[in-house]
């Protein structure tokens, strides 16, 4: 049996209680307690008052005697006082049990509840700043500029350098929310964010060209294009973000 229809059976069992006391009381107090505890009770059926008895000599009437009313001991009055009492006290305990008290903790516990919410105060509305892709690419490239100019140094070759460090851009923008459309190639895509953030173009340009250089000539690549592209990334790294016309 579940809580829910223990519960519903108690609450049963209450209702039915008090309904019988209230019952067994409407009809004590109809028919008073001498009628319950002292009834005559049914009258016999056909039992002459008195009889007329006739012997061989003459006729003589002889009145019967009534019969004794019976008489309740008072071991028995005292047991259904008793009774009564204890039924109505297991009534109100009933009540208060299943009725009373879940109904006073429920209230108690809404009570505490109240109580807490309103020490806590409203909830803090949070005060969240949406940036727009623009600002969001160039806090992203700045927080990763030393990392990017350290594995331009740190690079074995020339030709690596410049490959990863333009390779760098791509991974700061999607990491700020800006994604690579698909029919872009590595350097359109790299070309429209630094545009977005409003880097140096001549920087721009010049890195390009190293980057194109690396990755389609045949020729080495010495450690004066490693040099060329340290002093383009240190340009760009110089102007991201700043508005067009300031100074670079």
């Amino acid at each position: 049996m579940t809580a829910r229809r223990s519960g519903a059976v108690a609450v049963a069992a209450v209702v039915a209680t008090a309904l019988l006391v209230v019952v067994l009381a409407a009809w004590a107090a109809s028919i008073g307690p001498s009628g319950v505890l002292t009834g005559t009770g049914p009258s016999p059926v056909g039992t002459p008052t008195e009889s007329t008895s006739v012997d061989a000599g003459n006729r003589a009437t002889v009145p019967q005697q009534p019969a004794h009313e019976p008489h309740t001991p008072s071991w028995l009055r005292i047991t259904a006082f008793v009774v009564d009492i204890a039924l109505a006290v297991l009534a109100v305990y009933l009540f208060l049990r299943f009725l009373i008290a879940p109904l006073g903790r429920f209230v108690a516990q809404r009570h505490r509840e109240r109580l807490r919410r309103r020490r806590r105060g409203p909830p803090a509305e949070e005060d969240f700043t949406v940036l727009d892709p623009a600002q969001a690419v160039s806090r992203s490239m700045l927080a990763d500029a030393d990392a990017q100019r350290e594995e331009l140094l740190a690079a074995d070759t020339p030709r690596n350098a410049v490959v990863v460090c333009w390779h760098r851009f791509e991974t700061q923008a999607a990491a700020a929310g800006v994604a690579r459309r698909p029919w872009e190639t590595s350097s359109e895509y790299t070309m429209r964010v630094l545009d977005l953030v409003d880097a140096h173009q001549p920087a721009v340009s010049r890195l390009g060209a190293l980057y194109r250089e690396a990755r389609f000539s045949e020729h080495e690549l010495t450690e004066t294009h490693r040099r060329e592209a340290l002093d383009a990334l240190d340009t760009i790294h110089r102007t991201v973000g700043l508005p067009a016309g300031a100074a670079r």
